[in-house]
């Protein structure tokens, strides 16, 4: 009974021996947690279908020993719901003293956005937010994870609308007729654009009344709108005599407008831009100042 005492009285000194030599070690170690942050988030990528954006999170290791990344965690928020998440398990060793970064690219198109959140399609701006945990093997500390996130709001993009406001006769003779076409162009966006160039092609009732490449900056604010007036001069020699009956007489026209418009906005990562013409409906003539 005494020589198991005496053992164990022995290993119970030794292993606060041990502890007295490891304890001066350990507090001159003084190990700390490291420092996470999101150092840097860019809209990378912006145009008609989607966005891209770019998150880098900056890791710093205050301690004179290395610490291992094990890995780390994301979330993806779109106005506080969650739209996608996201693991990686890569090892990254950070030296000490030393620091490293994560990146976490994320593309997002606006149709999934749309189809998840349909209150976004009339938004002038997307709240997103970007939560990620990084988990660390640290001595003495352990396995960790240490949480960050990040706020910002992207500049949301619906397309500029075209479309044919009116159509008026102002002179008819027997020769040919003069009338204005009205095109009301609507920037719905809450940033401005430039209307650089705009491509036509106008049939009524299945003729070609006009076609042309208008090159001339039209600037449309936020929320803003433009009226163009484009002139049309038919020669009934040229497109038949019974055009003349239907000016005079006008019954509801079907007409069709096609080409493209070429725009600029004021947002870096979108720029230029082009959007496709292709409607038709029905229009009444507007008899205006005849002569």
């Amino acid at each position: 009974m005494k020589k198991r005492s005496a053992a164990a009285l022995l290993v119970v000194s030794t292993f606060w021996v041990s502890c007295q030599q490891l304890l001066p070690l350990i507090q001159q170690m003084n190990v700390q947690k490291p420092i996470v942050k999101v150092t840097d988030v860019k809209l990378t990528g912006l145009s008609l279908n989607g966005l891209d954006l770019h998150f880098k999170i900056g890791i710093q290791n205050p301690n004179s020993v290395a610490i291992k990344l094990a890995g780390f965690d994301y979330e993806l928020l779109i106005e506080n719901n969650i739209f996608l998440k996201g693991q990686q398990n890569k090892e990254v060793k950070i030296e000490a003293n030393g620091s490293s970064q994560v990146d976490i690219p994320v593309s997002l198109t606006f149709k999934q956005l749309y189809n998840s959140f349909q209150a976004l399609k009339d938004a002038d701006s997307i709240k997103y937010t970007l939560k990620s945990g990084l988990s660390f093997d640290v001595p003495i500390l352990g396995k960790i994870r240490i949480p960050v996130q990040t706020t910002h709001r992207v500049p949301n993009v619906k397309l500029p609308k075209i479309k044919v406001a009116s159509l008026k006769l102002a002179n008819i003779s027997f020769t040919g007729a003069d009338l204005k076409l009205a095109l009301e162009v609507e920037n719905p966006n809450a940033w401005s654009a430039d209307l650089k160039q705009l491509q036509y092609n106008f049939v009524v009732n299945g003729q070609k009344w006009l076609e042309g490449n208008l090159k001339k900056t039209i600037n449309l604010q936020q929320k803003g709108k433009q009226v163009l007036e484009l002139p049309i001069h038919l020669n009934f020699l040229e497109i038949g005599r019974s055009l003349y009956n239907l000016l005079k007489n006008p019954e509801t026209l079907e007409y069709k407008l096609t080409g493209q418009a070429a725009f600029n906005s004021s947002i870096k990562p979108l720029g230029d831009f082009k959007l496709p013409i292709n409607q038709s409906g029905k229009i009444e003539l507007v008899k205006s100042n005849l002569t």
